[in-house]
Formats: C-alpha cells, sequence, structure tokens
C-alpha cells in the first residue's frame, strides 16, 4: 500500500484524502457507522481519523510494554477500542485494547509465542466476533486450527474445532444462510452448517494440478451482502461463484491480485493487485 493510505469517495471515485499516518498500512477498516476510520501500519501502529474532515483523532504505538502484532484486528462498537493481538512474556494473545487510554485486557490464555489470530468478521445477529486460532499441536508437531467467537458484551470465548478439518486458508460466516464458507487447501471450496460441523456441499475450483499453478495461491473471500454470490482471490486469478450450487460464474486472470469484494450496495467490485486497484460494475444477475 505504500507510505500512505488513499480515500476516495464513492459516489465520484475521486479522491476524498491522502492520508499520511500511519507510515506502511498494512490493513485498513472502518466502524460500522463509517464515522471513523482506522489504519494499523505494518508495525502495529494504529491511527484513527475522522471521515468527516480527515483529522486524526486518536493513535497508539508499539512500546516495551506493548508488542502490537502485525495484522488484522476487530473494531468493537465502543469508540476507540478494538481487539487485536500482542506479544506478551506468556505468548501471543488477544486483547481487548482502549486506544484512547491506551489499556489493554487480555481476553485469551496462551502458551506459545508461535500462536497465529487471523480475524473475520463481526457476526451481529450473535454479537460476536469470528478469528481463526492458528497454534501449533505439542503432541503432533503440527499447526492446527480452531474458530473463536469472542462476545464483546458478555465477554465469552467460543473455541470451536473441526472434526475432520484441523486447518484451512479462511473461514467466513453467511448469516442470510447461516453457514460457514471454508477454503481449504487452496481450491476446495466447503459449505458447513451453523455448528461447524457437517458438511452441505463442497467444490473443487481447478482440479488439474496445472490449472492450480496459473492460479496461484489463496489471497482473499468476500461474499455479496445478498448472500447470492462469493468472490475469490488467488494471486494470479479471480473467480466469482455462485452461493446456491457454487457454480462458477466467472474466471479472470488477474496478475498480483491481492483481493477482491463486492461493494456494500453490491453494485460494484472492488479489485486490489500489488500496484494498482479498480472498481467494476457488478453486472450479474
Amino acid at each position: 500500500m505504500g507510505s500512505k493510505t488513499i480515500v476516495y469517495n464513492t459516489k465520484s471515485w475521486e479522491k476524498a484524502a491522502e492520508l499520511q499516518k500511519p507510515k506502511h498500512p498494512g490493513f485498513v477498516t472502518f466502524t460500522s457507522d463509517s464515522k471513523y476510520i482506522y489504519i494499523k501500519s505494518t508495525n502495529g501502529t494504529i491511527c484513527v481519523y475522522d471521515t468527516d474532515t480527515f483529522q486524526l483523532v486518536n493513535s497508539i504505538q508499539p512500546n516495551k510494554s506493548l508488542h502490537i502484532i502485525e495484522g488484522k484486528f476487530a473494531v468493537t462498537q465502543k469508540p476507540f477500542q478494538i481487539i487485536d493481538a500482542i506479544r506478551t512474556k506468556e505468548g501471543n494473545q488477544l486483547v481487548e485494547m482502549d486506544i484512547d487510554k491506551g489499556e489493554y485486557r487480555i481476553i485469551t490464555d496462551l502458551e506459545d509465542l508461535i500462536t497465529m489470530f487471523n480475524y473475520h468478521q463481526y457476526i451481529s445477529a450473535e454479537k460476536k466476533h469470528l478469528f481463526t486460532v492458528s497454534y501449533v499441536n505439542k503432541e503432533t508437531d503440527l499447526r492446527e486450527h480452531k474458530l473463536m467467537k469472542f462476545n464483546e458484551y458478555n465477554k465469552e470465548v467460543t473455541l470451536i474445532k473441526h472434526p475432520t478439518f484441523w486447518y484451512w486458508d479462511a473461514v467466513i460466516y453467511d448469516p442470510i444462510h447461516e453457514v460457514f464458507i471454508m477454503v481449504h487447501n487452496d481450491f476446495d471450496i466447503i459449505i458447513l452448517d451453523s455448528t461447524f460441523n457437517r458438511v452441505i456441499k463442497k467444490k473443487t475450483l481447478l482440479p488439474e494440478y496445472n490449472e492450480k499453478k496459473e492460479a496461484g495461491h489463496y489471497k482473499h473471500i468476500h461474499q455479496s451482502s445478498d448472500g447470492k454470490n462469493i468472490l475469490i482471490t488467488y494471486s494470479e486469478m479471480v473467480f466469482i461463484l455462485r452461493y446456491e450450487d457454487l457454480e462458477t460464474l466467472v474466471i479472470h486472470p488477474l496478475q498480483n491480485a491481492s483481493f477482491a469484494e463486492f461493494s456494500n450496495d453490491n453494485h460494484y467490485i472492488l479489485v486490489g493487485t500489488w500496484n494498482n486497484g479498480f472498481v467494476l460494475e457488478n453486472n450479474l444477475e
């Protein structure tokens, strides 16, 4: 993303602001009411801007007592409070962090420095944030995954382990159909029931090795807000699937692709590569 963050107006597609801090942004997200934009750098610095004036209103930096880990984080419903990962003497942990006060409360109780957290989304119907916890099983010495749900209101933490799939590339929750959508082994798309246990349907996008090599490696998954279509980005190719039967609707080669997402109103498809961003009209029915 370079050394600054550029914000565009989605009505005119004109540049709205260039935000100079933090340098080397790695993750950008808006609050649910779009009043604030949060930007996290690759070294863990987080800056918060007001979206009306694009003035910097808050920030927090890693220090000797606060080792913020690079990566995605969750914005809670409380102003300037997030859920993020930090490094402690006891291991990597998820914390509730108050950016305004510079304080945090540890949520997890893990014991190694190689545990990783990948934030997926906020499930509004359950008032829970969805993460994948990636850890090394001490008995097998293999990396395994569990889903973690965190309720920011009653502080309940729920860990879910699938009986068969002990790792995955990504998982998102579909609130319309009340299912989980998993990307496994890069090209296996698996729909699981709401308990994250039973497989409802499955499709392998590219069964042949040469086809997989041309597509590259998995990067990102996103679902349209109406639940009808799924966007899956690989480093050299973008796929659009119909949810109903996992039929492939679009395959588009795209060199150095990083992500593709539907706009909130599903009118556009937003695509990013290492060097460029594109806004495409969504002509799918």
